[in-house]
């Protein structure tokens, strides 16, 4: 292993299996090490959901260790004997700053849309954009939809001049020197606000710098950019989207802009979101 750690997600069910082998098939073909977390609710993160309620915070609690059990089982038989290093991390607190914390060791971390939800695992939902917003470290955000196995040959890159979307190119850079095809896509508007940017054809000239040859598309604004950069992903037969991500905090939850907002509830495609 020389490229680095990838932390996933685990939970048990069919969706989260998916995603398992998703980020198993992505480690092997980087050479990477792969983290496996389940996280086992605290009294004080049950205690949320049951209202204060003993019986029910002690249960819920009982419940979340069986499915940490069972989400063990699930990566031992998924990466057993896959040739790669892997580890696995049980921890028990509260799920957001449990993942936010072990994301710091992690160079990306693999967590589900959650555009359909596992059944057997149903004891919380993790908010993709909650744990994007708070990581601090590139996130892949793969649907219940999305391919079992990692490809990353042909990648869209979306670009808009600000900090988040400076920071999703560098954050994927390994990607994008490795990648076949890179799509460098701004959606225009008319009207830029006054303010110094920095220029899609600029940017080219970055990622040039670093091996990295792009394609512009240039998009006139028509509506729902988010959805615009979906469909010109599909056209251009991407097998990722990267994009910076956008939101501020109001009242203890996030608040997203409209491009992460649409990537997060209607991409199909894995998206490497970065705040």
């Amino acid at each position: 292993m020389k490229n680095g750690q990838i932390l996933v997600h685990v939970e048990p069910g069919p969706v989260s299996e998916q995603r398992l082998r998703y980020a198993l098939s992505m480690a092997r073909s980087r050479d990477m090490k792969l983290i496996g977390l389940a996280v086992r609710l605290s009294a004080a993160a049950a205690v949320t959901t049951t209202m204060g309620d003993a019986t029910a915070t002690a249960a819920l609690c009982e419940t979340s260790g069986e499915c940490c059990v069972t989400a063990k089982a699930l990566f031992d038989s998924a990466t057993r004997g896959s040739g790669i290093a892997v580890e696995w991390r049980e921890v028990c607190g509260v799920p957001l700053n449990v993942i936010t914390a072990e994301a710091g060791r992690a160079d990306f971390v693999i967590v589900g849309q959650n555009d359909r939800v596992d059944t057997e695992s149903n004891v919380y939902q993790l908010a993709p954009a909650d744990l994007i917003m708070a990581c601090g470290t590139p996130v892949i955000v793969v649907s219940a939809d999305a391919p079992l196995s990692y490809k990353a040959r042909r990648i869209l890159l979306a670009w808009k001049s600000t900090p988040q979307a400076a920071r999703a190119v560098r954050d994927a850079l390994p990607l994008l020197m490795s990648a076949e095809t890179v799509v460098l896509t701004e959606v225009v508007s008319d009207t830029d606000g006054g303010k110094y940017e920095i220029s899609v054809d600029a940017m080219a000239s970055y990622l040039a710098a670093h091996g990295v040859e792009v394609s512009i598309r240039r998009l006139p604004a028509s509506g729902d950019t988010g959805y615009q950069l979906i469909v010109a992903a599909a056209d251009e037969e991407c097998d990722f989207i990267v994009a910076g991500a956008y939101g501020h905090s109001r009242v203890r939850e996030w608040v997203l802009g409209g491009v992460t907002r649409s990537l997060l509830a209607a991409s199909t495609i894995p998206c490497i979101l970065s705040h």
